[in-house]
C-alpha cells in the first residue's frame, strides 16, 4: 500500500513566470470516415452526454470520458515563448479570454477483443475541479464501463494528468484486472534517477512539479509487475500502435487505432489547445520537456492527420475532444466533430 500520497489543490500558482523556450518518418494512413454515433452498450442509456461521448472507429466502439476541467491562464501555461502583445490579437480573433477552460479526456476503445483505456487523468493527485478518480469512475459508470472491465491501460506519457489515476488514494489499483502498457524509454525515464531533479529545474508551476514527481514515485511501482513495455512506434495490440512524438516528455507517443479502412489518431499532448497549438504550432506550452523537439513532433503529427484526413483526439481539447485537423495556409484549424445525441 502507498502511504502519504501526494495530493494537491489547484490554485493561481499556475501563473508561473517563464522564458522562451524529428519524429520518425510517418507511413501513409488510410482515409478515415469515423462518425460519431449514439449506439449504447447493453443496459445503458444510449444518449451521449453527462460525462461521456461515443463514436465509432471502423468496427471499434470508442468512448471519450471526461476527467474534469479547470480554468488556467493561456500565458505562460500554453504559450511561454511569445509576448503578451503578440498573444493578445490571436486571443481576440478567436473570442478567447486570457484564461481558458482546460479539460482532460481519457479514451476507452472496445475492439471486440479487448477494452482499452488510454490515459487515466489526475486521479486523486490534485483537487477539484480537475480529476479525482471518483469523477472518472462515475463518468465511466454512466457509459456502462466498470474499472474492472478494462483489459489494457495504455499510457501516452508519464505526466501527472495521464498516470495520476493509475492508483487510488488508498494505494489500490484503480483498474484491478488491467495490464498496463508504456513506451519502454518513457517508463525507464519516470522510474529512473533523473526525473525528479529535471522536473524541479523545469519552468512548470510548483503544484505541477510536486504532483508530477509524486505521481511517478507513488503510482508506477505498484503496477510494475503488471506492465509491459513497447518500443517507440511499436504495436501495442492488434490494430493499435504507438506513434513516436517525443518532446513533450522524453518519449511521448501518440496512439493510432486502425479498424478496417478507418483510422483514428489519439494525439496525446502534442497539442494542448485548438488555437494556440494548431494556429501557432511553434508556440510552446510550459510543460514541454524539449520544446524544439516538441515543435517538430507537433508539426509532424498535425501534418499527418491533416494530409490523410484522419479523425483525431486532443486529450486537453474541449470535450469530447474529437474532430479533424485542417490545413489553413501554413497553419491548422480544428473542426470539432458534430455532436451526435
Amino acid at each position: 500500500m502507498i502511504k502519504s500520497p501526494t495530493t494537491l489543490t489547484l490554485h493561481n500558482e499556475f501563473h508561473a513566470s517563464a522564458g522562451p523556450a524529428a519524429t520518425e518518418t510517418a507511413t501513409p494512413l488510410t482515409p478515415v470516415s469515423a462518425q460519431a454515433e449514439n449506439a449504447g452498450q447493453a443496459g445503458v442509456e444510449p444518449v451521449n452526454g453527462n460525462g461521456f461521448y461515443r463514436f465509432k472507429i471502423g468496427d471499434f466502439q470508442a468512448t471519450a470520458i471526461s476527467d474534469g476541467y479547470a480554468e488556467l491562464p493561456v500565458s505562460p501555461i500554453f504559450v511561454m515563448n511569445v509576448t503578451e502583445a503578440e498573444l493578445a490579437p490571436i486571443l481576440k480573433a478567436n473570442f478567447m479570454q486570457s484564461a481558458i477552460q482546460v479539460t482532460n479526456n481519457p479514451l476507452v476503445v472496445d475492439t471486440g477483443r479487448e477494452r482499452i483505456l488510454v490515459d487515466t487523468g489526475f486521479g486523486e493527485k490534485i483537487g477539484p475541479p480537475f480529476g479525482n478518480f471518483p469523477r472518472l469512475e462515475a463518468n465511466l459508470g454512466r457509459a456502462g464501463i466498470t474499472p474492472d472491465s478494462i483489459d489494457l491501460v495504455v499510457i501516452s506519457h508519464g505526466h501527472l494528468d495521464h498516470i495520476g489515476g493509475l492508483v487510488t488514494k488508498s494505494g489500490a489499483l484503480a483498474f484491478p484486472k488491467a495490464q498496463f502498457v508504456f513506451v519502454d524509454a518513457e517508463w525507464n525515464y519516470w522510474t529512473g534517477n533523473r526525473y525528479e531533479s529535471e522536473v524541479n529545474a523545469s519552468p512548470m508551476p510548483d503544484p505541477f512539479k510536486k504532483g508530477t514527481i509524486g505521481a511517478a514515485r507513488e503510482n508506477l511501482p505498484p503496477i510494475a509487475d503488471r506492465s509491459r513495455f513497447v518500443k517507440q512506434g511499436g504495436e501495442i495490440t492488434s490494430g493499435v500502435h504507438y506513434i513516436a512524438a517525443p518532446g513533450h516528455s522524453p518519449s511521448h507517443a501518440s496512439i493510432l487505432f486502425t479498424s478496417g479502412r478507418e483510422q483514428f489518431m489519439h494525439m496525446g499532448d502534442i497539442a494542448h489547445n485548438p488555437v494556440t497549438s494548431l494556429q501557432h504550432p511553434e508556440w510552446t506550452p510550459i510543460f514541454d520537456y524539449d520544446p524544439a523537439q516538441a515543435i517538430k513532433s507537433r508539426k509532424a503529427i498535425l501534418d499527418r492527420v491533416a494530409t490523410d484526413r484522419v479523425m483525431a483526439m486532443g486529450y486537453h481539447f474541449p470535450f469530447p475532444a474529437v474532430g479533424h485537423v485542417v490545413r489553413y495556409g501554413k497553419e491548422y484549424r480544428w473542426e470539432a466533430a458534430q455532436w451526435a445525441w
